[in-house]
């Protein structure tokens, strides 16, 4: 198994850092891109045994962080707390498509990656992320997204008040204890783009095969969003499953110490969806 990490420049000259994987033998492969969540990096938890177990299946698996998640040089600290106060989605999404425009004019995997075969995964905001990108993508090959959300809209009445008050708002990363601030650019994002941000309008436009799991007790992104979400695809290839005693990151945590019996759930049937769907 090879791991290879690069850097490439989004169009704001920001550094978005990524993971290669894939076998010795591999040749012009599938690529799929796996797509953290907020306050996730690409070395979070569940995320290289993910990549390394679709790499050694015969993908070229690509993890990345997007460029304002908060994670510089220190691929396990958040030391970039000032770029992630000004993350937005619309950014986010503009950093998918730096990273697939690097992968089809192969300057990212040339020789490994078929770049006319390539597969999304994406786990909460990264679901989503996955999804509006798929839409105005539509040779994407096959989606995988874990406990993905719907709506972007996330805040509650009280928290938006005082975000326009104060001009931003605090959130705790509960496994850092840290208090990481978000600035208005968000709000401004979700109250500007809301059409383009639309997710359940973006899967209406996915016809491709896409498969939705959410943990039964999901306790950040209700099990109601993946129903919205399946039943807004468009794409008669398409499956809702739903983990039994599975939480949002379907009982893993960072570091991961070991598998649990959801994730190891959610890992077979994601390889075999992009085994379907994606021609290794």
């Amino acid at each position: 198994m090879l791991r290879r990490s690069f850097t490439i420049n989004n169009s704001s000259d920001e550094i978005i850092r990524l993971d290669i994987r894939h076998r010795q033998d591999i040749r012009n492969a599938p690529g799929i891109i796996i797509c953290h969540g907020f306050k996730g990096f690409k070395d979070w938890g569940f995320f290289p045994h993910l990549a390394e177990t679709l790499a050694h299946a015969g993908y070229v698996t690509i993890t990345f962080n997007f460029s304002r998640n908060g994670i510089g040089a220190d691929p396990q600290n958040f030391t970039e707390r000032e770029s992630f106060a000004h993350n937005t989605y619309s950014h986010e999404i503009e950093d998918l498509e730096c990273l697939l425009s690097a992968v089809r004019g192969e300057s990212i995997g040339k020789g490994l990656i078929d770049p006319d075969n390539i597969g999304l995964f994406g786990h909460s905001r990264g679901g989503g992320i996955a999804l509006l990108s798929a839409a105005d993508n539509p040779d994407i090959k096959a989606i995988v997204t874990w406990a993905a959300i719907a709506h972007v809209d996330r805040f509650d009445e009280k928290q938006v008040d005082l975000w326009k008050k104060e001009g931003f708002i605090e959130i705790e990363n509960k496994r850092t204890k840290q208090f990481m601030r978000i600035e208005k650019d968000l709000l401004e994002d979700i109250n500007k783009n809301r059409d383009r941000l639309n997710i359940l309008s973006a899967a209406k436009k996915i016809s491709v095969p896409t498969l939705v799991l959410h943990g039964a007790n999901d306790d950040a992104v209700p099990l109601a969003e993946a129903a919205q979400i399946y039943e807004n695809l468009s794409g008669e290839l398409r499956d809702f499953v739903v983990i039994e005693d599975a939480n949002h990151t379907m009982g893993i945590s960072h570091p991961m110490a070991a598998r649990s019996p959801a994730y190891d759930t959610a890992l077979d049937l994601t390889e075999n969806w992009f085994d379907l769907h994606l021609s290794v």
